[in-house]
């Protein structure tokens, strides 16, 4: 059943963000030989037969042949990221992840696709709140969060209240290797985050 429902997904990796509080683009930093967003993309690529990267540089990761994307409009934001994979998937359903969530597990992915059940939005809450890049928007959503963009919200909760949307709580499905599945990487210190989780 899963591998017919595959077919119906893109995976989509939002690689736009600004990196601030990093100080440098994470998607490329190299780390272990590998840049960050490849970590991420060798965790997804044994599920998804359709993948994606939006990001506004083009060189994000070109020695891969994943098709990268602009965003839609030139507004940086998470939501803008989300529509604008939405927009380019040739399926009903992308899944989203960010480019430095490196500790993202095939069964926490699997357990997300398992879970839908034709809802728009199926997304996970744990204590620190939703997870909107680790979750699952269907091409429904499009029009709804082009208009939140036009009013310059940029909350993904606000299109919660026009569409079907499924809470998948905290569950053991989003620990790997002892560490939560939604640990992202912002700052230099986290990068010693890695050692642990990258350990066979």
């Amino acid at each position: 059943m899963l591998n017919t429902l595959v077919m119906e997904f893109t995976c989509a990796i939002l690689a736009g963000g600004a990196s601030v509080r990093m100080g440098k683009d994470k998607a490329t930093m190299e780390i272990k030989n590998r840049p960050l967003i490849g970590h991420v993309y060798d965790r997804i690529k044994g599920i998804f037969d359709d993948i994606i990267i939006i990001s506004n540089n083009p060189q994000v990761m070109n020695d891969e042949g994943v098709p990268v994307v602009k965003d839609i409009v030139p507004i940086q934001s998470t939501l803008t990221g989300i529509v604008s994979a939405l927009i380019h998937s040739r399926n009903p359903y992308v899944f989203i992840v960010a480019c430095d969530m490196p500790n993202i597990s095939t069964d926490g992915i699997r357990y997300m696709l398992e879970n839908i059940k034709g809802e728009d939005i199926i997304i996970p809450r744990i204590d620190k709140g939703f997870e909107p890049l680790h979750a699952i928007y269907s091409r429904s959503c499009i029009t709804y969060m082009l208009r939140l963009l036009e009013k310059r919200d940029f909350r993904i909760s606000s299109v919660f209240s026009y569409v079907q949307v499924k809470v998948i709580e905290d569950n053991p499905h989003f620990y790997h290797k002892g560490r939560s599945v939604f640990i992202n990487i912002n700052r230099m210190e986290d990068l010693n985050l890695l050692d642990d989780l990258w350990t066979p």
